[in-house]
């Protein structure tokens, strides 16, 4: 009896693993079969151009930092390339708890489909994100800020995502981050769980990627990215 009761236990734990393991495998983004994968080293990432005022540095184990200033008004890493359809995947960790992450997707300018002009006196600020531009932006990691991830779309800010739960992470950890842009499907994954997802009917084109940080309270935030990925259509 004893036996019996045992192994109905395991098969029970069995196929309760299975199902939250099948669970992340739903909630991760799929790539479709014909787009190509861009690998991002930290080499890389370090020259991607710096938004604000802050520093972005490589450390140990392929691991790029990104930090503001005590001054800081937000601070930001932009990509040198445009994109349409994207889905990025990474990892981030935040090194302070004041820190709130964003990342941003389709950054460009109002009446452009190409691409973000960035002005030579530009302080790292939300206007340039909120009223000149049009792009997704994705708030994560904003418990600092007393809110669960949401979805942007700029101009305007108009909220169009807000998960009904907060992302629980925390500074100090790594986080697997999966963000995509398919036609209409705007979602955001984080460890293999669906955070928040929306459709746009009228998408945004093509434009700059922006991985963006800012601390609360008056404490600066930072935080440390690896192992990032681009994916995008096959030519």
């Amino acid at each position: 009896m004893n036996n019996r009761i045992l192994t109905l236990g395991f098969l029970l734990l069995f196929l309760l693993s299975a199902q939250i393991s099948f669970a992340s495998v739903r909630n991760s983004v799929e790539i479709p079969s014909d787009w190509q994968e861009h690998k991002i080293s930290a080499e890389d990432l370090v020259k991607w151009k710096l938004l604000g005022k802050g520093k972005v540095f490589n450390v140990l184990n392929a691991q790029t930092c990104l930090s503001e200033a005590e001054d800081s008004q937000g601070v930001m890493l932009m990509s040198p390339e445009s994109y349409g359809d994207v889905i990025l995947k990474y990892k981030v960790l935040a090194l302070t708890p004041a820190t709130v992450l964003v990342t941003i997707l389709s950054a460009s300018d109002p009446l452009e489909k190409k691409g973000l002009t960035i002005p030579s006196d530009y302080d790292g600020g939300m206007k340039l994100l909120n009223a000149d531009s049009k792009n997704y932006l994705f708030a994560y990691k904003n418990a600092p800020h007393g809110a669960n991830p949401f979805i942007l779309k700029n101009p305007a800010s108009v909220q169009i995502a807000n998960a009904s739960h907060p992302d629980m992470m925390v500074a100090g950890i790594y986080y697997q981050v999966e963000i995509a842009k398919i036609g209409k499907d705007i979602r955001m994954s984080i460890d293999g769980k669906r955070v928040v997802e929306m459709q746009d009917t009228t998408p945004h084109g093509n434009g700059n990627i922006l991985f963006r940080i800012r601390g609360t309270a008056g404490l600066t935030a930072s935080c440390l990215i690896r192992d990032l990925s681009i994916y995008k259509p096959g030519n």
